[in-house]
C-alpha cells in the first residue's frame, strides 16, 4: 500500500549542514545513493514542505516466474520399425491406443505385440537358462499380464543354460515340456520346492567348476560340451520351463504360433502404452522402413526452449499451464530432451525441449480442450511468507548494501533476498510488517 503525505525529507538532491557534519543525498531516476553515517538526521526548512511516496512492509509470498509457449499434445512422437522382414498386412487407426500384450500391427498376418520395458528384443529367446535384461522384459511382461510360472531363480545364483532339443529329440522331451507346464501354472509348486526347484533345475549356490560338466556328460562319448554357467545379476531374468510354457500359452492366446520362441521383431517393447499419431507405411508394403508413429497416451505440454537458457530449469520443478481458454492447471517439468536439436529461427540457436507433465491429466477443462498452443509459467525461485517492499523503496549505500528510507528521513538497513515482480525480499533487525518506507512514485 502506497500514498503520498507531508515529509521533511525531500526526494530531490539536497545540500545541508547540520552540526558541522556534511551529508549528501543524491536521487537520480532509478538510482539513489546515501552518503554519511546511518544514524544521523536532517531537517529541511520549516516552511519547505514536500509530499514523498510511502509504501508499507508486507508479508507475502513471493515467486520468480517466467512465461513461454508450448503446445499442449501428448509428447514428443518416435517412429516404430518391424525387426521381421515380410509384408504388413494389418496397421491400427490413427488415434487408437495400445496397451501392453496389443497389437500394434501384423506382419505376413502375424500380430506384433507391444510389451513394456527398456531393453529391447536383440536376440531369439529360446534356450531354458538363458539370462539377461531381455528375459527380465519377457517375465515382467508375463506376469502383468497374468501368467504364472513359478519363482525365479536368486540374484548371485549359478544357471546352465541347456540348449533347446533337436528335432531329433523332440519326442523325448515332450513328456517333460508338459511336467513343466504343469508346474508352471502351479500344479506341482510344492513338489518342486521340495525338490529345490523353481521352474528350472537348482541353481548351485556356488559357481560349477569344469569337473562339474565333464561329469555330468561321462559315459557318453557323443555328448556336446555342457554351455558354461552363467550367473544371475541384479536386473536380470532366467528363461525357466515355466517362463517358456507361459510363453507358449500366451502366443496361442493372441493368435500366434506357439512355438515358445521369442525372437527380434516378434514383439516390440517400449516404455508404456502408446498413441497412434500417424501411419507411415500401407497394408502390402515390405516391412524394411518406418511404419507408423507413437506418443504417450496421456496429455503433457512440450516447451522449446534454447539450450543456454534453461537456467534453473529442472526435472520436478512446478509450473502453472494457461489453457487456450484461459484456465490453468497445475503441471510439472518430467523431461529435458538430452540432444539440443538446431532451431527454425535465422540464427539457428539450439533448442531443448521441456515436457511438462500435468498433475490431472484426466481434468475435464485437459481433456475438452484442443490441441495447440498454451502458456507454460516456470516458477525459477520461491519464498513463503517473507517482509517484502516495492523495489522503488531500496536505497544503495556508497559503502555497499541497501537501506530503506523512513519518513521522517531516518536509514535503517536492510538484507535482500528474492526479486520478482517488481517487489524485493526484505529482512533485519528494524524491519518488521506494516513498517512504512519511502519509495519512488
Amino acid at each position: 500500500m502506497r500514498r503520498s503525505e507531508a515529509s521533511p525529507r525531500p526526494r530531490r538532491r539536497l545540500l545541508l549542514t547540520v552540526s558541522g557534519a556534511s551529508v549528501v543525498l543524491a536521487i537520480t531516476a532509478g538510482a539513489v545513493v546515501w552518503t554519511g553515517r546511518h544514524g544521523q538526521e536532517s531537517r529541511a526548512s520549516a516552511d519547505e514542505n514536500v509530499h514523498v511516496t510511502t509504501a508499507v512492509v508486507e508479508r507475502a509470498d513471493l515467486s520468480d516466474t517466467r512465461t513461454l509457449g508450448g503446445t499442449l499434445g501428448h509428447g514428443r512422437s518416435r517412429v516404430v520399425r518391424s525387426g521381421k522382414e515380410g509384408l504388413v498386412t494389418w496397421l491400427p487407426r490413427i488415434g487408437a491406443e495400445v496397451t501392453r500384450g496389443g497389437q500394434l500391427f501384423r506382419v505376413n498376418d502375424n500380430p506384433v505385440p507391444l510389451l513394456y520395458g527398456s531393453t529391447p528384443l536383440y536376440r531369439t529367446l529360446r534356450d531354458e537358462g538363458t539370462v539377461g535384461r531381455d528375459v527380465k522384459v519377457l517375465v515382467d511382461n508375463l506376469r502383468k499380464l497374468g501368467y504364472d510360472f513359478g519363482e525365479q531363480p536368486e540374484v548371485g545364483s549359478w544357471v546352465r543354460p541347456r540348449p533347446a532339443a533337436t528335432p531329433a529329440s523332440d519326442g523325448a522331451g515332450a513328456e517333460g515340456e508338459t511336467a513343466s507346464a504343469d508346474a508352471a501354472s502351479g500344479e506341482s509348486a510344492e513338489d518342486e520346492t521340495a525338490s529345490g526347484k523353481s521352474g528350472q533345475d537348482a541353481a548351485p549356490s556356488a559357481r560349477p567348476t569344469a569337473a562339474d560338466s565333464d561329469s555330468a556328460g561321462a559315459g557318453s562319448p557323443a555328448a556336446s560340451p555342457s554351455p558354461a554357467p552363467v550367473q544371475v545379476r541384479r536386473g536380470e531374468g532366467v528363461l525357466t520351463s515355466g517362463v517358456i510354457a507361459a510363453l507358449k500359452r500366451w502366443q496361442s492366446r493372441t493368435g500366434a504360433a506357439a512355438t515358445g520362441e521369442l525372437g527380434p521383431g516378434d514383439a516390440i517393447v517400449l516404455s508404456g502404452a502408446v498413441r497412434v499419431g500417424g501411419l507411415l507405411a500401407e497394408p502390402g508394403d515390405a516391412t524394411g522402413g518406418d511404419l507408423l508413429s507413437v506418443t504417450s497416451t496421456v496429455r503433457q505440454v512440450t516447451v522449446p526452449l534454447e539450450a543456454d537458457a534453461t537456467g534453473s530449469v529442472r526435472r520436478g520443478n512446478k509450473v502453472t499451464v494457461t489453457l487456450p481458454d484461459n484456465s490453468t492447471v497445475r503441471g510439472h517439468v518430467t523431461a529435458l530432451s538430452s540432444d539440443a536439436q538446431s532451431a527454425d529461427n535465422a540464427g539457428g540457436e539450439p533448442q531443448l525441449t521441456v515436457t511438462v507433465g500435468l498433475d490431472d491429466p484426466d481434468a475435464e477443462s485437459v481433456r475438452d480442450a484442443d490441441a495447440g498452443s498454451v502458456r507454460v509459467g516456470f516458477t525459477s525461485a520461491a519464498k513463503k511468507d517473507v517482509l517484502v517492499v516495492p523495489v522503488g523503496a531500496l536505497l544503495a549505500l556508497s559503502e555497499g548494501g541497501y537501506a530503506l528510507q523512513r519518513p521522517g528521513g531516518r536509514l535503517v538497513p536492510v538484507e535482500t533476498g528474492l526479486f520478482a515482480k517488481g517487489r524485493v525480499e526484505v529482512s533485519g533487525p528494524e524491519i518488521s510488517e506494516g513498517l512504512r518506507v519511502v519509495t519512488t512514485s
